[in-house]
């Protein structure tokens, strides 16, 4: 129950959010979670992240009333249990690991493979993660703000194939509660979440207190400064002087040094005035860009690889490009890295060039699966 100075907070939350109380229904909740994962920005440039345990929800929202700065990692999926909760709905906490395809620095998607119901247990860049699991009408509802995902997904019946800018995503859930939800894009099926089955008080030890994994990082260790925007068909990452634009299809990834303030500034729709950048050091030459492509294919490696020997048409910006193939159950995968030219603005590609060179390189790779 909140008190009159947190009711007073919530009150002025939800109309800068726009967020009319209303029966506590299913399409009430998704409107509140969309409406908090598009306006509170996920990044630490303009605040770090800080100890979860530590974190005061009632007081960041008073915080961010008068002036709006960014959350992330296991304090924003606090903050939307907060609101969540003291706007009436049966919400809490949860434990489990996830995989940020867009932050993981080398290649972690999982290949699907016969036998393995599709996807493959082994995966990098597993970190341990907090999620916010609700019921409503009856019904249980994944509402991860802070991994974070850009739509709920239902548990009951576990939600199949929901198209988002990263993928399509569906979830799996196991007698004992817990669920698996994997990303089908990139030419993969990738595990990006798990969610442990819950647990009674007289299960856990008393010296247990988290049921992190062995290996697992925590993201608030990390202290990593990162930027990290949604958009209905792609994501953007910004992090360490690198920007990634990640899609169903394509992974691009190109430098952006923080002294580029105002390109920052425009991708991530943030007010960086101020706000202290990291200073970047430069004993070693940034990584060009490059625009990474990827399709499974049903032919097999062997032939997928005989094909890739065909002459590729000039485009342009690409001024190299490479392809790999991989065995993918009885068919293959194929990626195709493209150099672009170093002579790229500092805001990158624009969206409709972006557009374009994916288009052509992702033909190329329906040419090579043609029969």
């Amino acid at each position: 129950m909140t008190d009159s100075r947190d009711a007073a907070g919530l009150d002025a939350v939800l109309e800068a959010l726009s967020f009319e109380r209303r029966a506590k229904d299913a399409r009430a909740f998704e409107d509140l979670f969309l409406r908090f994962q598009r306006r509170f920005a996920c990044e630490t440039l303009t605040r770090h992240q800080g100890d979860p345990q530590a974190f005061d929800a009632g007081r960041f929202f008073a915080e961010w009333v008068e002036e709006e700065r960014g959350l992330a990692g296991e304090e924003r999926a606090r903050a939307f249990e907060w609101l969540a909760v003291n706007c009436g709905f049966n919400a809490s906490l949860a434990d489990g690991t996830c995989v940020r395809p867009w932050a993981a620095p080398e290649r972690h998607e999982v290949r699907r493979r016969a036998g393995d119901g599709g996807v493959s247990s082994k995966v990098k860049g597993v970190e341990a993660h907090r999620l916010v699991v609700a019921t409503v009408e009856g019904r249980r509802i994944l509402a991860d703000a802070a991994l974070p995902l850009p739509v709920l997904l239902p548990l009951d019946p576990p939600a199949q194939e929901i198209p988002t800018g990263m993928g399509s995503l569906s979830a799996t859930v196991a007698p004992d509660g817990s669920v698996r939800v994997t990303c089908d894009g990139r030419g993969e099926v990738a595990e990006l979440l798990r969610l442990f089955p819950a647990l009674t008080a007289s299960s856990l030890l008393p010296e247990e207190g988290s049921r992190t994994p062995p290996g697992a990082s925590t993201r608030h260790e990390n202290d990593e400064v990162f930027a990290l925007r949604l958009l209905d068909d792609r994501v953007l990452f910004w992090s360490a002087g690198r920007m990634t634009i990640l899609d169903a299809w394509s992974r691009l990834e190109y430098p952006l040094p923080a002294s580029e303030r105002a390109a920052l500034e425009k991708l991530f729709a943030l007010e960086l005035e101020g706000v202290a950048l990291p200073e970047e050091t430069h004993e070693t030459p940034p990584a060009p860009a490059t625009l990474r492509v990827f399709h499974e294919s049903p032919v097999s490696a062997d032939e997928a690889r005989r094909r890739v020997a065909r002459d590729a048409p000039a485009l342009s910006l690409v001024v190299g490009r490479e392809t790999w193939v991989e065995e993918s159950g009885a068919g293959s995968r194929i990626t195709i890295e493209a150099a672009l030219a170093p002579s790229l603005p500092p805001q990158g590609l624009t969206e409709t060039v972006r557009k374009t060179l994916v288009f052509h390189l992702v033909s190329e790779l329906f040419e090579l699966s043609r029969g």
